[in-house]
């Protein structure tokens, strides 16, 4: 049986790590995710004003996160979702549309009518986000400087 459970302490974030580490550690990212840099990463948005972060688990099995914050903008009030990871073995079973799903009708009871994100546009995120109604902003583009 799937549930959606909103975070509500840090340490719900535990097991969200570990997670996240083996997600992100594998292809097509392939990063170098230690558990504990990935709770500092998950702490660091939990202490974000406005967080919101949902976990979904399976037979009490953890299968899936979505993060982010509601930030103000002036046309009002937009929701920057920071992550969204679904265990590998449980990827294109719907638990990520699941999750953007459950976290549409918590922005709506909050009168929160946007959301954006940044992904890679060659890998299979940017696909996903599309077929889950996400456009691109065709005005933006996400920079870098290496110092």
């Amino acid at each position: 049986m799937k549930k959606i459970h909103e975070i509500k302490n840090k340490d719900q974030l535990n097991i969200c790590a570990s997670l996240y580490k083996d997600v992100f550690n594998s292809e097509p990212w392939n990063d170098n995710w230690t558990e504990a840099a990935a709770l500092d990463r998950l702490n660091d948005f939990f202490d974000t004003p406005g967080f919101i972060g949902l976990c979904a688990f399976e037979n009490e099995k953890l299968t899936g996160c979505i993060i982010g914050n509601i930030e103000k903008y002036f046309e009002g009030n937009y929701f920057y979702l920071k992550e969204m990871f679904v265990s590998r073995n449980c990827q294109r079973r719907g638990i990520g549309k699941e999750l953007i799903t459950e976290l549409e009708a918590k922005l709506n009871d909050r009168g929160i009518k946007n959301i954006i994100l940044f992904t890679s546009n060659n890998m299979f995120p940017a696909e996903f986000y599309a077929k889950n109604g996400f456009t691109v902003l065709g005005n933006m583009c996400m920079m870098k400087k290496k110092i």
